[in-house]
């Protein structure tokens, strides 16, 4: 028996998307490039597959193609470089639609005063079509092909098969992919849902695929307001990985999803992994890993979600 197991990891950028997200808590604006290296490195230690975030345009401070505002250019290409060289050959890339805020204006350049999912919302498939192509084109131009796409907070949620649709044709538009995949659900608790086909696009013969997170993010506490010190983001993240997965792996969400022969799509986010500067996210990932692989050792497949997506694709 193979136990599949994929890391989703969102809101990948050389900037903290919580210092716009979250502003009445310190957040710091830049992150730093060290962040990116461990992180890494932890990855190709234990062999960690599955899907990484980058924002084409991070909260609206310009595009990664060319230069962002509060950003020094060494700084973005450095991230960039590490990202193509050290996580892309692991990690599905995709884009987190195009700003992870407000929604950008095709036409006329600047910003709407909607934030991405409200626009989305209310958005024609063309329309949609444009948006999701030109994210694509933007990791295009940085050397990082896109397999799939993430939904920022609840985009697509009130239209997706229009959503699932207009992603196809961006995905046929710049890649001639034919399947087609996004991230938008999460089952934290419960019966988990596995991935599942969400349209066929006859007159390209795509497939469209919904992978869903079946964990929640257990190393969003590790930080403010909910842990301030290093101590309580230590702790936050501890507990995190015990609701995952507990010492003697009898218990937590990874054993529940073996009993349902689910696949495990573990959440989290990069800003989750920083923790403010304490890493202690990271630190939790690097704990929850180890004890991943003392419990199950060689039944472990990590596994990309373009991968999941193909099978589902086939089975469907």
């Amino acid at each position: 028996m193979t136990i599949s197991i994929t890391l989703l990891v969102d809101d990948g950028a050389p900037v903290n998307v919580m210092f716009f997200h979250d502003p009445p808590y310190p957040h710091q604006l830049l992150l730093p490039n060290s962040l990116v290296r461990d992180f890494a490195r932890l990855c190709d230690q234990f062999g960690v597959r599955g899907k990484f975030s980058v924002l084409p345009m991070p909260c609206c401070l310009g595009d990664i193609n060319g230069t962002l505002n509060h950003v020094p250019g060494r700084h973005l290409q450095g991230f960039l470089k590490i990202v193509r060289e050290r996580i892309a050959p692991r990690f599905d890339i995709t884009p987190e639609i195009l700003t992870h805020l407000a929604a950008y204006r095709m036409e006329k350049g600047g910003f709407h005063h909607l934030y991405e999912d409200e626009w989305i919302a209310r958005a024609t498939v063309e329309e949609m079509t444009d948006y999701i192509a030109l994210a694509l084109e933007i990791l295009e131009d940085v050397g990082l092909p896109a397999s799939g796409v993430t939904s920022p907070w609840s985009t697509g949620d009130r239209n997706e098969e229009q959503y699932a649709r207009a992603i196809a044709a961006a995905q046929w538009r710049v890649h001639k992919r034919n399947v087609a995949w996004y991230f938008l659900h999460s089952f934290a608790d419960g019966p988990a849902q596995h991935p599942t086909v969400t349209c066929r696009i006859p007159e390209t013969s795509q497939v469209v695929v919904s992978i869903p997170a079946t964990t929640r993010d257990v190393f969003w506490n590790t930080q403010r307001p909910a842990a301030c010190t290093l101590r309580e983001a230590r702790a936050a993240a501890n507990a995190g990985v015990e609701s995952l997965l507990s010492a003697n792996g009898r218990r937590g969400r990874i054993p529940e999803l073996i009993g349902q022969g689910c696949p495990i799509t573990i959440l989290t986010h990069w800003q989750s992994l920083f923790s403010d500067g304490t890493y202690a996210g990271l630190w939790g990932l690097e704990k929850l890993l180890a004890r991943l692989h003392k419990q199950y050792g060689g039944v472990l497949e990590w596994t990309p979600c373009s991968q999941l997506a193909a099978a589902s694709s086939r089975n469907a």
